[in-house]
């Protein structure tokens, strides 16, 4: 048995909302993987490339649960799940940044 926070998603080591504002971060503001991967982790690592392949499993898994078609590129898939974990976030966020409003949709939908 595992015991892990509430917030934190199934097989994964982060939650829900800390995934649809990486989403929000990586799509909609187009920020490089390892940019997204310094605001989202916890613990930086000198080691830490350019790229981070997490974001690309979540959107693989993204694609799978909003079924979209395989020709849209990952990105297309993690900006898709970003504006649903937007569009949860309680109205009283409606003017806050996207990605304020990202994870607080995530954390709606844990």
């Amino acid at each position: 048995m595992l015991v892990v926070p509430r917030g934190v998603s199934p097989r994964r080591h982060y939650s829900l909302a800390a995934i649809a504002m990486a989403m929000t971060l990586w799509a909609i503001l187009e920020l490089p993987p390892a940019r997204v991967r310094e605001r989202i982790c916890v613990s930086p690592s000198v080691a830490w490339g350019t790229e981070w392949s997490t974001l690309r499993r979540w959107a693989h898994a993204g694609r799978a649960l909003v079924d979209l078609p395989a020709v849209i590129t990952l990105r297309e898939v993690a900006a898709r799940v970003a504006q649903i974990a937007i569009g949860r976030a309680p109205p009283s966020l409606r003017t806050a940044p996207q990605v304020a409003q990202a994870f607080a949709g995530g954390t709606a939908m844990a």
